[in-house]
């Protein structure tokens, strides 16, 4: 992160401002355009409808987000994949590509991306949160993994990636403005072409940015992290999002299917005797009611280090 501009994270209006600066013609901001977001050069030297002198000079003046990849690791079964990413400035973060076989359908490969490096939310059952190098992701650091995750997916023997979802590390309503900088990259048809509606942001909660997203006029899905459906446990479980009440949050998910014709999806993890009860279950009911609102019943996954087991 040297303050320099990542092309990577530069949308073309953008790009185009940045190549007149240099004195460049503007058709050279659609070229850079396309090799960064539909080709995924790596470095400088991929961008190969620009002329040597250009590309030399772009080097010094931009830089252009590669994460390494560090450790990669596949299920016994292919269907699952998880890539450990070292970003320019040391930080590490997560990917995971899970994938689908189908037999009357187009396969699907959906990538699970980050966008944040840690998080700072401090739900109780998160390892995430256990992340020392806590910082917000640069779009274009997004847009990396998407790529990433599209060039692994081929490589497993798929054809490219059908959806992506933000629920790796972070918490993507705290980090709105890349977030929301990432999707219109990932979703123009110059770059992966992934559709809105087949890209989902999740939040713990966030009520203030849940309404900042529908004014982005974008068909994209919205997943909420609920886990509980009683206050307090809730307040327990995750201490930043029960700032917003769940009548504040229901109420703001009520808005964005309306504004956005999107359903919303509830997730909530099945912690033993924490919030598996029969009252968690009629709770969890109760509160949704008259509401449409999908719920993704997920298993926890055992977290030592939090004593979840």
């Amino acid at each position: 992160m040297s303050g320099q501009p990542d092309l990577r994270g530069l949308d073309l209006a953008q790009l185009t401002a940045l190549v007149k600066s240099l004195g460049q013609p503007a058709f050279r901001a659609r070229q850079i355009f396309r090799q960064v977001q539909k080709y995924g050069a790596r470095s400088f030297s991929d961008m190969t409808e620009l002329p040597f002198s250009f590309r030399d000079y772009l080097a010094e003046i931009a830089d252009l987000s590669n994460p390494e990849e560090v450790q990669r690791q596949v299920s016994a079964s292919g269907d699952t994949a998880k890539l450990l990413l070292e970003l320019a400035d040391g930080v590490r973060i997560e990917m995971a590509l899970m994938l689908y076989r189908r037999a009357k359908a187009r396969d699907r490969a959906t990538c699970c991306v980050s966008s944040q490096s840690g998080c700072a939310m401090g739900c109780c059952f998160c390892a995430t949160g256990l992340t020392k190098a806590f910082r917000n992701l640069t779009a274009g650091e997004i847009v990396a993994q998407a790529q990433a995750g599209e060039r692994l997916s081929r490589e497993l023997g798929f054809g490219g990636l059908t959806s992506i979802v933000y629920m790796g590390m972070g918490e993507p309503l705290a980090n709105l403005e890349a977030v929301h900088q990432s999707i219109r990259l990932i979703n123009d048809q110059e770059g992966l072409d992934i559709g809105a509606r087949r890209i989902t942001v999740s939040t713990a909660g966030l009520v203030p940015q849940i309404y900042e997203m529908m004014e982005w006029n974008l068909q994209v899905s919205l997943a909420v992290s609920l886990h509980s459906a009683d206050p307090e446990k809730r307040r327990q479980m995750m201490p930043a999002a029960a700032k917003y009440s769940l009548a504040e949050l229901i109420e703001a998910c009520r808005a964005f299917r309306a504004r956005t014709g999107r359903r919303v999806t509830c997730e909530y993890a099945l912690f033993h005797q924490l919030n598996d009860s029969l009252r968690d279950a009629e709770l969890l009911a109760n509160l949704l009611t008259g509401t449409d609102i999908l719920v993704n019943i997920i298993p926890a996954n055992p977290v030592p280090e939090l004593g979840i087991h």
